[in-house]
């Protein structure tokens, strides 16, 4: 699943409890899983070249360095930037979410993620059963459909808020 997917609803997330922080990154946390557990997208090797995926063991999985670390590292970093934008223009611009509500609950939405990346660099044994259970969630199909149906999570999320903001 995309990073933009992960922040918008992460922060979306946040967004329902702007009181209490802490609850609202618990939330985003969670709603990375909840997300991943879906059918969806993989990015595949034409966008992500550095992965070297062993699918006896997942946690062997590791990447590589030089050219293509770098262009993953780019493309990553794009696809997260444009998901806390998003998260920021809905819920902030529009529906005036403390900004570092918005900006907890995207950064949340992520983590995960990024946890994933430092494991395949790293191999910390202590981060070993939440590898097992990202990859066991994860159902993931290289079909661009699959993607449509990530942008119509994110559409659906911006409808609902939308329609929140004029029912409220």
């Amino acid at each position: 699943m995309t990073l933009t997917t992960h922040a918008i609803v992460g922060a979306a997330m946040a967004s329902l409890v702007p009181q209490e922080p802490v609850l609202g990154f618990v939330l985003g946390f969670i709603s990375h899983f909840a997300l991943d557990s879906i059918p969806h997208w993989a990015e595949g090797p034409a966008l992500l070249r550095s992965m070297i995926k062993n699918k006896q063991n997942v946690l062997k999985t590791n990447t590589k360095g030089g050219v293509d670390l770098v262009h993953d590292m780019l493309v990553v970093s794009a696809d997260s930037l444009l998901g806390i934008a998003g998260a920021v223009l809905l819920f902030f611009y529009l529906f005036h979410v403390p900004l570092y509500i918005v900006l907890l609950g995207a950064v949340a939405g992520q983590t995960p993620d990024g946890l994933q990346f430092i494991y395949f660099k790293t191999h910390w044994r202590w981060m070993d059963k939440l590898q097992l259970f990202h990859n066991a969630i994860q159902e993931e199909y290289a079909s661009l459909l699959y993607l449509l149906r990530e942008a119509g999570i994110i559409g659906a999320v911006v409808v609902l808020g939308l329609l929140g903001a004029f029912v409220v």
